[in-house]
């Protein structure tokens, strides 16, 4: 059932409340930090810092476990009131603005038809989602999951424990995660979850824009960005869904958009382009433009750690170039502004793991804490450079995959990062400039030797493709710092002829791989409308001083009126019809009815335990809207691990101590290869099958890779009904003769087939 009309309205206004607030205060604060700053670069400043005060609100509210409804309203919306409040006292009077270069008007024409295309593009899977379900395997396997059982404990404090797999995703930043809880909270639904990416491409392109602005290149640097946000693999990974990477990438590009603006200050008259040196003596970057550049930069990597590595290369090049009797300042600027909006969720991973920020390493010599994990991985944990020396696997792999991801031209968009990047470091003059480019290029380095980056069977890197998300951080840097390179961009004519060949190069890209479906046509023309038509009709209209506040007002009023009217509907058709269709993301094989059953349940405890299709599908289980708790069943350890019980004495200790009202289970914790058993082979359905406090009601077995079941517990279970060894090793027998059976069946129908 969708929540009631007024749950929806209340949670409309919540959100409209919260939003005003938020912006308000991040407007003050940014007329007080920067009040350089102006246009586009003003408004990426004010939803920067909009978003830090969302996030510090939420994770205070989070480590007090009061991520409530009227507690999330009100400390937001008093954050929000404060930062004004604060930021009205502090500003200076107007008149401080540096305006940005004038740009041709043809340019800008191009740039709004990118950027329309771009979120057009993303739109169409952000609605089919909005009717079907989120289906990709990392929403549905951590970040829904997390975001869920932070809205139902009301707390960041606690970890939830997804799966016993290396990976110990608990650990992962989760600030985006963050903000879609507090989604559910306000809507007790998580019908919004699917729309959320839309506002972050929207920053990101902005922050695109800004980047080259004080070279009047602006409309470049947007069309260059956003061949990489629109790529295949962006498409494919992110519209609709939870997936985090374009929230990192938009404050990854505003981080460095804040850094190269810091020049704008010493622009040599109104409206034209910065000068690549500095004046001489004058300090690399002013306080203000540190302090936004650290706020964005935190948030970067507040979402994934993928983004660790250009952060810290930016920012330790920044603290090393910014001269003699700066540094020191620069320091403390950038590690306070960083550590303020970025190191929560580290903080609790050391608290958690008793010492290690990032439990993914132990950090060399320092020999840090890291969970026990059982060496479980969705697939083998290949890196790229692992087969730096076999060509079939380049072409049969990686060259099909890049296409792919990447488009027809990826060898063109591959060289032309690069060689920008090399070039920057070597003939800028620009410190900032040679600083961001030296990390593009490093942040590419650090992508080959990433464990999972070339994932697969060996020989077969099937998880190639969706892991070039790992690769696009460095990627966009090198290609929105391109049109930054003096030979490109001067004279305006070269610029001209720049922009032009970029855009060309993006119509080839997003053309030859587009996802329109045309029943959306009318929700992807709201939302175009909403995030780029209209917010850049109000900027023109208020650079040259022909609309006013009180229309600016008006006509955002009137949208966000128009959004609440279509919202209601999208909620309850996302009530209706979201994963009713579990074959889109299940294929023939998963656990199907126990999702459809699941989705019937509400505030039930759920056990689930078993193979692949138990675990990256477990979203599902938490039922529509997600109210039900649901829990892997494991062995809980030191510093955060979390592994399979391994006997079954040690899984019914577990499934007490869980006091569930379900378990869904696959028949093993592991499938057996060629009739031989892993390490890590549970045999758990046969070991809570014989328990009278337990009731099988659901049983799927015709299902691929493995049978899957249902039980309804009826009180404790108990050890005594555990199988005997001989019952066991009968189970096995009968296992394999039934693999066997199903491997001859599979070769005669495909004997079948080929006459």
């Amino acid at each position: 059932m969708a929540p009631s009309f007024g749950s929806y309205i209340a949670g409309s206004l919540a959100v409209i409340g919260i939003l005003a607030a938020l912006g308000l205060g991040g407007y003050w604060l940014r007329r007080w930090i920067v009040p350089e700053f102006s246009g586009a670069l003003a408004r990426l400043a004010d939803a920067t810092l909009a978003v830090a005060l969302l996030l510090l609100s939420l994770e205070i509210l989070g480590t007090l476990s009061v991520l409530r409804f009227g507690w999330i309203i009100c400390v937001t919306i008093a954050v929000g009131l404060a930062a004004a409040l604060l930021g009205y006292w502090k500003a200076p009077d107007r008149g401080e603005e540096v305006s940005a270069p004038a740009v041709q008007k043809w340019a800008l024409i191009m740039a709004i038809a990118v950027a329309s295309f771009t979120m057009a593009e993303w739109t169409f899977p952000s609605q089919l989602n909005l009717d079907q379900g989120m289906f990709g395997g990392d929403t549905t396997w951590y970040h829904m999951p997390l975001a869920a059982t932070m809205a139902q404990e009301h707390s960041t404090v606690h970890l939830h424990f997804t799966d016993p797999l290396r990976l110990a995703v608990w650990f992962y930043p989760q600030s985006s995660e963050l903000i879609h809880a507090a989604a559910i909270v306000l809507f007790h639904t998580d019908w919004l979850s699917p729309l959320i990416n839309l506002v972050w491409l929207a920053i990101a392109l902005l922050a695109c824009w800004c980047v080259g602005r004080p070279y009047k290149v602006g409309p470049a640097t947007l069309i260059a960005g956003a061949i990489i946000l629109d790529s295949g693999v962006m498409i494919e990974t992110q519209p609709g869904e939870a997936r985090n990477d374009i929230m990192g990438l938009a404050f990854l590009v505003a981080f460095i958009a804040f850094l190269i603006n810091g020049h704008q200050r010493r622009a040599p008259k109104e409206g034209t382009a910065v000068q690549d040196a500095p004046e001489r003596g004058a300090p690399l970057l002013d306080k203000g433009p540190l302090v936004m550049a650290g706020i964005a930069a935190g948030l970067a990597a507040s979402v994934k750690t993928t983004f660790l590595v250009p952060v810290a290369a930016i920012a330790i090049g920044v603290f090393l170039f910014s001269g003699r009797g700066r540094r020191w300042t620069t320091a403390w600027i950038l590690g306070l502004t960083i550590f303020l909006t970025g190191g929560y969720w580290y903080v609790r991973a050391a608290i958690k793991t008793g010492g290690n920020p990032i439990p993914i390493t132990q950090f060399g010599p320092l020999n840090l804490p890291v969970p026990d994990q059982m060496p479980l991985d969705p697939r083998p944990r290949f890196a790229v450079a692992h087969y730096l020396t076999e060509p079939t696997v380049y072409r049969r792999w990686f060259f099909p995959q890049l296409e792919n991801a990447l488009g027809p031209l990826w060898p063109l968009i591959l060289i032309m990062g690069i060689a920008a990047a090399v070039f920057l470091i070597w003939r800028s003059r620009n410190t900032v400039l040679r600083v961001i480019a030296a990390a593009a290029l490093l942040t590419a380095f650090v992508y080959v030797f990433t464990p999972l980056t070339a994932a697969g069977q060996p020989g077969s890197p099937t998880g190639f493709f969706t892991n070039t998300r790992y690769l696009i951080p460095g990627l966009i840097l090198a290609m929105v710092m391109l049109p930054l390179a003096r030979p490109l961009r001067a004279p305006d004519r070269r610029a001209m002829i720049t922009m032009w060949f970029l855009a060309a190069v993006y119509w080839v890209t997003v053309l030859t791989t587009p996802r329109w479906y045309t029943t959306y046509i009318f929700g992807t023309i709201f939302l175009t409308l909403a995030l780029v038509w209209v917010p850049t009709a109000l900027a023109l209209g208020r650079s040259q001083r022909v609309v006013s506040r009180r229309i600016v007002a008006v006509v955002a009023a009137l949208v966000v009126l128009l959004a609440v009217v279509l919202g209601r509907a999208q909620q309850v058709q996302y009530a209706d019809q979201h994963y009713t269709n579990t074959k889109l993301f299940l294929g023939e094989g998963g656990p199907q009815e126990a999702y459809a059953f699941a989705q019937k349940l509400q505030h039930k405890r759920i056990g689930i335990i078993g193979d692949s299709e138990i675990i990256f599908g477990q979203y599902g289980f938490f039922g529509n809207p997600p109210t039900n708790e649901v829990q892997w069943i494991g062995v809980p350890g030191p510093h955060g691990a979390y592994r399979l019980p391994t006997s079954c004495p040690q899984f019914m200790e577990r499934i007490n101590a869980g006091n569930y009202d379900y378990l869904i289970m696959s028949r093993e914790t592991e499938d057996s290869k060629e009739g031989e058993y892993g390490p890590y082979w549970y045999p758990v359905y046969e070991w809570v099958k014989g328990d009278p406090a337990v009731k099988k009601v659901i049983e799927e077995p015709l299902i691929q890779p493995q049978p899957d079941y249902v039980f309804k517990v009826k009180g404790q279970v108990s050890p005594r009904y555990c199988p005997t060894p001989q019952e066991e090793e009968k189970f096995e027998a009968g296992i394999e003769a039934e693999e066997e059976k199903a491997q001859i069946q599979a070769e005669k129908k495909e004997a079948e087939g080929i006459e």
